[in-house]
């Protein structure tokens, strides 16, 4: 089984040509990841919800480019979770803007 939670934050950017604007705007992001867990097991649903929060707390009311030496697109703040994650390991992340209707997802399953 996978359990999940899910977080949102607001961050600015500006992306360069020909990514995107290379102005500075923002947005409103949503993240998702996902860990192992079982039926019969503890959850680990508090350490989950954690460290979401504490990973939120690092990208909300940020300047993304401040942050990361990539361009600051949906896949780099997918590998930008993933490199600071510290609780149960991850499984899935995934990365989107609902007013745009669109993201990325990252899953261990695709690489192995």
């Amino acid at each position: 089984m996978l359990l999940y939670t899910t977080f949102c934050f607001e961050a600015s950017h500006s992306l360069a040509a020909p990514i995107g604007q290379p102005q500075v705007h923002g947005h409103s992001y949503w993240a998702r990841v996902w860990v192992e867990s079982a039926a019969q097991a503890i959850t680990p649903l508090p350490g989950l919800e954690t460290e979401a929060r504490r990973v939120a707390a690092l990208l909300d009311h940020q300047h993304l480019n401040d942050l990361m030496e990539a361009q600051p697109t949906m896949e780099a703040l997918v590998e930008f979770i993933k490199a600071r994650w510290q609780g149960p390991a991850l499984q899935r992340v995934q990365v989107w803007r609902e007013s745009l209707g669109c993201g990325v997802e990252w899953s261990a399953l695709s690489v192995r």
